[in-house]
């Protein structure tokens, strides 16, 4: 297992650049009364503050999980994957508008390592794995939550949906929920793609006078295709992923194989997270 302290040494001058948790105050909407999540505006304002933030400093968040192939009713465990991904979110006239880059990796479950290759049990072949994630992109929360890409994707499908707020006692969680088919020209089929993310708060944080943003504890499952760097051809099944994330986080609570592996292979990243998000973010349109 890889040991906390030493994938963390030396990445202060990373947090400094990151400056998690030190939004740009004079941006924000401010935190305001009681709990609202009935209201379309209270529903987005409570979400927003979940999942990304008010104000408009950077965000970071991560996901740990382990995949799974499922062939008929059997599940076989196969590797693991931490991700990252750092936003910017901003008021707009029609709701709220953010920025992203994911950077993911793909890792072998028991030690943490990034993978550079991996042996599919079901091929008995040895596959070339790619470093994962998305590249900087625009997103859009509409007021009714509704969600819009800041471009369109050929080939795309997509189905989204925010399901109603729980709330008991000092718990508060909301589920948000995609689905996605795409088309690439000569595949013979469309490579599909569900995930679910429960959101985690606490009322108290939600309540509290000024909050731009609260940290949320995510539950993580998706279920899609086989990838296509797993070489499975026709091969029946699919994959799924269940694990845990958090939204708002500090870097000292980030998987240590994220860091690890990011600080080996694309220490950018950490050096500034922000830098990578700023063109798009200064983009018009």
């Amino acid at each position: 297992m890889i040991d906390r302290r030493s994938a963390l040494a030396g990445l202060s001058v990373a947090g400094a650049a990151l400056a998690i948790g030190a939004p740009a105050l004079g941006a924000a909407r401010k935190g305001k009364g009681p709990l609202d999540v009935t209201s379309p505006e209270g529903r987005l304002r409570t979400f927003i503050l979940m999942r990304g933030a008010l104000d408009e400093g950077l965000i970071a968040s991560w996901v740990s999980a382990r995949y799974y192939g499922v062939v008929e009713d059997r599940m076989d465990p196969l590797f693991a994957v931490v991700s990252a991904v750092f936003s910017r979110y901003r008021q707009v006239t029609d709701g709220f508008e953010a920025v992203n880059y994911e950077l993911a990796w793909f890792t072998d479950p028991v030690t943490g390592k990034a993978l550079d290759t991996w042996h599919n049990p079901y091929t008995g072949k040895d596959c070339k794995v790619p470093v994962g994630g998305l590249p900087p992109s625009k997103i859009r929360f509409g007021k009714d939550l509704s969600f819009h890409l800041g471009r369109e994707v050929p080939g795309l499908e997509m189905e989204h949906d925010i399901l109603p707020f729980d709330v008991r006692g000092d718990d508060v969680w909301v589920t948000e929920r995609s689905r996605t088919a795409a088309r690439f020209p000569g595949a013979p089929r469309p490579f599909r793609y569900s995930e679910s993310n429960t959101f985690h708060a606490k009322r108290a944080d939600l309540e509290k006078p000024g909050a731009t943003r609260v940290t949320s504890e995510v539950s993580f499952t998706n279920v899609c295709s086989w990838r296509p760097w797993m070489e499975m051809g026709d091969r029946p099944g699919h994959l799924t992923a269940t694990g845990i994330g958090r939204q708002n986080a500090t870097m000292a609570s980030m998987p240590p194989a994220w860091i690890e592996a990011t600080k080996a292979r694309r220490p950018e990243v950490l050096a500034n997270p922000a830098e990578i998000l700023q063109p798009l973010w200064d983009a018009k349109g």
